[in-house]
């Protein structure tokens, strides 16, 4: 009961910070604010100054097995959103391969868990995790198997920029 109640806490204060009252409201408002910062440039999993990094660590403190199941996909997809752009802020930022890759991995376990339907889940991510763990043709190939336009033209996008990045050693 206790856990419950710290549960119940977290998930207000995560409400708190952005100004809702629910999972789905924090999801809108968590990508609202996300997408500002990728924008700008200031994305950063280094900055414990950002509310995407406060709220990412409240949700983690949370319990998912105590959430409802809508609950827990909201949150799921949030912690998704900041896996997947803290694999590019690694690659472009800090050119981290091995944060990259952690952050890869982390990724698509939030991905499977916030799109249980595979023909629904983001594929960009996917490529990300074969690029960062130097699987460039198998990358290649997988953007050809990308349905989504948008997501085609951006993994095509990706791919041709991708001999360029240089990571440190």
């Amino acid at each position: 009961m206790t856990e419950n109640l710290e549960n119940i806490s977290r998930l207000q204060d995560a409400y708190d910070l952005l100004g809702v009252d629910n999972a789905l409201d924090l999801s809108k408002r968590y990508t609202e604010e996300d997408r500002k910062l990728m924008k700008s440039g200031q994305w950063d999993y280094d900055n414990a100054d950002l509310i995407t990094n406060k709220i990412k660590g409240i949700l983690e403190q949370i319990d998912p097995t105590e959430l409802t199941d809508e609950d827990r996909e909201w949150l799921n997809e949030i912690l998704w959103f900041w896996y997947h752009h803290a694999i590019s802020c690694a690659v472009h930022r800090y050119q981290d391969k091995k944060s990259a890759q952690e952050y890869s991995v982390k990724a698509l376990e939030y991905l499977e868990l916030s799109q249980p339907d595979p023909e629904d889940r983001n594929q960009i991510t996917y490529l990300l995790f074969l690029l960062v763990n130097d699987k460039f043709d198998e990358a290649k190939s997988w953007t050809d198997k990308i349905i989504k336009d948008y997501e085609r033209k951006t993994a095509h996008e990706i791919i041709e920029e991708w001999p360029s990045i240089k990571f440190k050693e």
